[in-house]
Formats: C-alpha cells, structure tokens, sequence
C-alpha cells in the first residue's frame, strides 16, 4: 500500500510540473524549425488565433487533454523571425475573445546564421585569377567586340538595295551568260513578267554603267533611248517584238545580240535626245 501511493504521488508531481509554466523560457528553438511545449491552462478549452499575413510565428494546438477543472495542451509553434514571444498572446477563448487569465507562456526563436553574417550563402574561395572590373562591365566589352565582328559579315549578308533599274552584278564579265537563258525564253515566247522585268534591270544596270548615266530619272525615257542606241537597241527591241509574236516563230541571232553585253570597259556614247 505504501509502495503504490509513493507511485501515485510521483506521477502527481510530473503531471504538476508539467502543468505549471514556470515563466523562464524554453530550449529555444531554430527559425522554421517545430518547437513543442506542453502546459496547463486554466478555464474553458482555448484554440489558435488565426494567422495572417504578416505573422511572424505560428502556434497550432496539437492535442487538448481535461485536467480537473483546467486542460492540458499539446502546443506547436513556429517562427519566422528570431526573437522572444508570449504564446499566451496566440490563444483564443471559444468565441474568438482574447483570454485574460492566462499566465505568460514564454519561447525563443533563435537564427540559423551569426548576427554578423555579411548575407553571402556560399563563402567565395580565393582564387589565383579575378578579372579586374564588374561582372556588367565585362558583358558589355564581350557585346560591343561581338558587334564589331559581327558587322562587316552583316552587311556581307545584306542585300544590296539597287535604284529602279539596276540589277546586281550587272557588270560581271559573265553577264552576257547570266543574260542568255533569259534571253533565249524571251524569244520562245516563255518568260513570265517576272523574269522580263529581270532582265530589263540587268540591261538597263548595264548600259548605265556603260554610258555613264545617272541613277537618276525616268525609266520610259531610258528605255526610249536605250531603244535608239546602235549597241542598246537591237535587244530591247527584240524584247517587244517577241512579245507581239506567237511563241516559237521568232528567229533569233542571240550571239550577235548578246555580243555588246561581253564589253566590260565603259564606253563614251552620246544618247539621242
């Protein structure tokens, strides 16, 4: 008999000290790390205030146990920002009030890092090489170099943009070879408008260039009196009168058309106005 009631008094005086807050802190616990802490409160059961937005520590009640007229709680908390708080103040009565016979019910959240910590992750090794300058001032040297290497290949890229009436490589010494397939459907009745209007730029490109013409002024004159010139006319006028006929029945001399368009130094010839 005395055996049993020195047991029951022992479990009396753990559930005592259990119950009793003794106002001193708890272990203190990491930030986002669980803390738990059981205690006895007084009066009608008690839960959580809610959490907002821009609360710093979390307190949920895991368990409620009856202890006499008082409860014993199951309670773990949070935090998010290091400091000493008063779980007390996290508690809510039934209906949402405050309690106010609740005695202080102390925790401390510590940090991870130092309080000296400079906020760096990773500590930077030392190395044998660093590049002088800022990391934004070395992108922008590698673009402006990028750029400059990158021009001239641009502009070998880019199409040339010709006035009305010039065509590229007008004056390759194979131009009279570029001009015999276009010349030779002309005459078949088998170039497309596309193609005619080909090959009226690389003429007229051509006879620019070998009369010293300006860049300059009406096509229709141009043409007009490219049509006049001893060299110039046989082809353009050629052009109009294979159009006119019926494919395949005009008689062509193309070498002796195309022989003008061999000469590749520029000659001096006055047009007819």
């Amino acid at each position: 008999m005395t055996r049993r009631l020195a047991k029951l008094t022992l479990i009396a005086a753990t559930l005592a000290g259990l119950a009793k807050p003794t106002g001193a802190p708890t272990e203190p616990v990491a930030v986002g790390m669980e803390g738990s802490l059981f205690i006895v409160l007084p009066g009608e059961p008690l839960k959580a205030a809610p959490v907002g937005d821009k609360s710093t520590i979390i307190l949920r009640i895991q368990d409620t146990f009856p202890h006499g007229n008082d409860h014993r709680y199951d309670l773990r908390y949070f935090g998010f920002v290091p400091g000493e708080y008063d779980l007390a103040k996290f508690l809510r009565n039934a209906d949402g009030t405050k309690p106010t016979n609740l005695p202080p019910i102390p925790v401390r959240i510590h940090g991870i890092l130092p309080a000296d910590h400079n906020g760096m992750l990773i500590e930077e090794e030392p190395g044998d090489f660093s590049m002088p300058g800022s990391y934004t001032a070395w992108l922008i040297g590698i673009s402006i170099v990028w750029g400059l290497a990158a021009w001239p290949l641009f502009l070998l890229g880019r199409k040339k943009k010709n006035p009305l009436g010039q065509a590229e490589d007008d004056t390759d010494p194979n131009l009279a070879e570029r001009l015999r397939p276009l010349v030779e459907q002309a005459a078949n009745g088998t170039l497309d408008t596309d193609g005619r209007a080909r090959l009226e730029r690389m003429i007229f490109s051509h006879w620019r260039e070998q009369l010293g013409l300006t860049e300059e002024g009406d096509v229709a004159g141009l043409h007009h009196q490219l049509k006049a010139h001893a060299e110039a006319g046989p082809l353009l006028c050629g052009l109009e009168d294979w159009l006119h006929r019926p494919p395949g029945t005009a008689t062509v001399d193309i070498p002796a058309l195309l022989a003008p368009y061999r000469r590749m130094q520029p000659i001096i010839t006055t047009l007819n106005r």
